[in-house]
This record gives structure tokens, sequence and C-alpha cells, in this order.
């Protein structure tokens, strides 16, 4: 006969590494890693149980897993003489709101305000509770719904074999949905050109990790469902020491990993913290950006100067520094920039100048795909201006009709000078193969 084990929260087993870390992070011990991917958007959870079994088959409740997928849960036993038989999840299969009926709740609204009680069920198409007063809530205002106790009513439990009765230290591992991290860029253009850098983590769930060890990670993870596109693994830049530490990355099979230290991660909230901040001189340009399947696009104005750190790929938000102010004057994206590369940052449209895109010819083989490209550049003003062009691409450049200025596995850079009234065109090929 299966006997019930009781679990307590043990410390955490690290199985991977990272040198990412905070100054002034929290310096109690975490029990709990969270990992956050800036190309999923899941979060991953592990920590170590410590359960107290009999000899025998025993089953171990694990409430905190109800309502996710089990087929994403992993439990590892990290002492000889217990084995895992298996995960079951158990009761109600409704949603998150039947399954929940008669219970105590806890429901945040987007107004900041919070309610407790009894969830009755819906009246009317709203949420029913009863708690220092009756309410009833409009399921689109609500961030999120919480459970204080199940009740029994769908659970998950693994079931465990010890070989004698005694202490055991077992591994969960378990993915929460919708949670990430991403970069965030502010640019000051002034005499020079000033960079600050922010990680932004996003935990929109009704999930709650207190003092927990954050690590990200840059890299594509490939999950069934998603098909990734092709791009450059990256890493994030060193830090200056008045904000986060920044070392160089470990590299764990195709990731790079950092640890964030230890953080409380609330839910439905974002957080953000700097990590980045540098000065460099710059140069006004002309910046065409082309994509394979692009059309015409708009020449902009631009900035260019040499990262002094690596900078994940991002929104950069730009602003003209003025005697009465800082102007927010436009908004950008930029892809993975290396140490010491050149960043081009579009600031405003020149209508005097027009750019085209055009596939002359794309064909896939088996481990590849080739593209020719042409793209054409037309100056309507009366000045003559120099016009940098960036193509944005994946694969190795084969041949084209003028010499380019730079080449990453992500883009090519071309220069080309304008007289007034002239047009010119480029045409290259590439090939990518995988």
């Amino acid at each position: 006969m299966r006997k019930k084990a009781i679990a307590a929260v043990g410390g955490i087993a690290l199985i991977i590494l990272a040198v990412f870390s905070f100054q002034g992070e929290k310096a109690a011990a975490s029990d709990t890693t969270v990992v956050l991917y800036n190309s999923a958007k899941i979060g991953v959870v592990e920590r170590v149980m410590e359960v107290e079994l009999d000899e025998g088959i025993n089953d171990v409740p694990l409430e905190e897993l109800a309502g996710l997928d089990i087929a994403e849960v992993t439990i590892r036993p990290l002492d000889g003489g217990v084995h895992v038989l298996g995960v079951f999840s158990k009761g109600s299969t409704g949603d998150v709101y039947s399954a929940n009926v008669g219970s105590e709740v806890e429901v945040k609204l987007r107004s900041g305000d919070t309610v407790t009680g009894k969830f009755l069920g819906f009246k009317n198409g709203k949420i029913a509770i009863e708690g220092d007063g009756y309410y009833l809530i409009n399921p689109s205002e609500v961030v999120y719904f919480k459970a204080k106790n199940l009740g029994g009513q769908a659970s998950v439990y693994v079931v465990l074999g010890a070989d004698k009765a005694g202490k055991y230290n077992v591994s969960i591992i378990y993915r929460v949905s919708n949670m990430s991290w991403e970069s965030r860029y502010k640019l000051y253009i002034g005499d020079n050109a000033k960079l600050y850098g922010y990680i932004v983590l996003n935990n929109p769930t009704a999930q709650e990790f207190k003092d927990a060890k954050v690590l990200l990670v840059a890299g594509d993870v490939q999950l069934y469902q998603k098909v990734p596109q092709p791009r450059v693994l990256y890493t994030l830049a060193e830090k200056e020491t008045d904000q986060v530490n920044v070392g160089q990355p470990e590299k764990i099979e195709a990731f790079y990993l950092y640890k964030l230290g230890v953080v409380d991660l609330n839910p439905a909230s974002k957080m953000m913290y700097p990590y980045i901040n540098f000065e460099a001189p710059f140069e006004r340009e002309y910046l065409y950006e082309s994509w394979p399947y692009g059309g015409e696009e708009a020449v902009y104005e631009s900035i260019s100067f040499k990262t002094e750190k690596v900078l994940p790929a991002g929104i950069v938000e730009i602003y003209r520094e003025t005697d009465d102010g800082s102007l927010l004057v436009g908004e950008r994206s930029i892809e993975h920039t290396s140490k010491g590369e050149m960043l081009r940052i579009g600031i405003g449209r020149d209508y005097d100048l027009k750019g085209t895109t055009t596939m002359l010819d794309q064909r896939n083989g088996e481990g590849y795909t080739y593209y020719k490209i042409k793209i054409t550049l037309e100056n309507f003003g009366n000045e003559t201006k120099t016009v940098v062009v960036r193509h944005h691409k994946w694969g190795k450049l084969l041949s084209s009709s003028i010499q380019p200025i730079d080449e990453t596995a992500n883009y090519i850079d071309f220069r080309v000078t304008l007289k007034p009234e002239e047009k010119k065109e480029i045409i290259f090929d590439y090939e990518n193969r995988y």
C-alpha cells in the first residue's frame, strides 16, 4: 500500500554554470533557480526537495505543479536508494476557473487592486468572489487568478520508490510559460553618443519566486512547436563597476549563460536593471537597411560609432540632447553587435534619397539556400550624399558588383556615393548553408 511522504524544500543543485552577476545581489542562499530565455517565452524552474520516505512506494504531492503539462516536468533523484516510478496528474481537468470553484483565491486586477475570498463561480459572465464583500469582476480586468488552496481538486504527485526509510534529495525541473528577458537601450546624441543598456525581466504569470537565482540564456531554444530562424548567438557585455558586473560568459552547448543574482520575481511584474553605459564619438551618415524581400525602403540620416561593449539585440530609444532637455526623436531595433563593431542607427528619414531591394533569384537545395539581390539607390536632391547600405542576410557573400566595406554572418555593408539626380545599382549573391 502506498504511503504519503512529507516534503520539505532543501537547497538547489545547479546543473549549469554562468558568470554574470549583480553588484549588491542578495547574500542569502536561494532554494530556487529560474532560467529565462530571450528567444522563447518560458522560464525553467529548478529546486530540490528533501523528502522523507517510507520503505517501498510513496506518493509525494507537488501542488505547485497543478495545471502544468506534466510531460514538461522532470524529477531526478540526487541520492542513491530512491527511484522515480512516475509523475501523475489527477483531479479536475477543466480550466483554472472551473477547477477552483469553492476555493480561496487571490485575484489581481489591472487597476493594481487585489481581491481575495472564496470563488463562487460565474454570474452574468463575471467572476463572483465572496470575501470582505461580494465582488463581480470582469475577466478582462484580471491580471492573474491564483488559488490559495487547491484542496485536492487538481493536483500533481510523483511516485517514488525507496529501498529503505529515510530522507532523500530529489530535483524538480519544470517550465512556466510566458516568462522572458530582453535588452532595452537609450541613446543620447550630443557632442558624443551616450548609450545606456538595460535588462528587462518579464513575469506576467501568477507564479511567484522569492529569492530566486535568476540565469539568463542568450541563444535560440529549439522547442518542438517553434521553428527558429538561423541567427548568431551572442554574449552580453562587460559592465561598469557601479552597475551589473558582467564577465565573459561561459558557453554551454549552443548557448551563453549569465547569472543575474538572487532577486524576487513577483507575479504579474516587469523589472528593469541597468547593466551598460558608455560614451563614444560618432559620425553622421545616411543608412539604407535592406532585406531579401524588402522592396522599397526609406533611407535614414544615421549616426555610427564603435561599440565598447557587446550588445545583445534589442530596441533603442533615440534622444537628441538640447539646451532645453532631451527630445525623443525615434526608436529603432538593433541586431547583435560585437565589441569593437561599427553600430549604425537611423535617426530620421531623408526624403531626397530612395532605396529599393529586388530579389533577382532565390533557390533552395539540400542543405543550402541561394539568393541573388539587386539594390537600387536614387538621389533626388541637389547635394552629393554618401549612403551606407546594410543588407540583412544569413550566409556568406559569393560575389558583388562593388566591394563591401564589412560583412558578418547577419549582414553585409556597402558604401555608395550619389551625386544629385544620380542612380546606382549594387548586384550581389550569397548562400546560406545549414
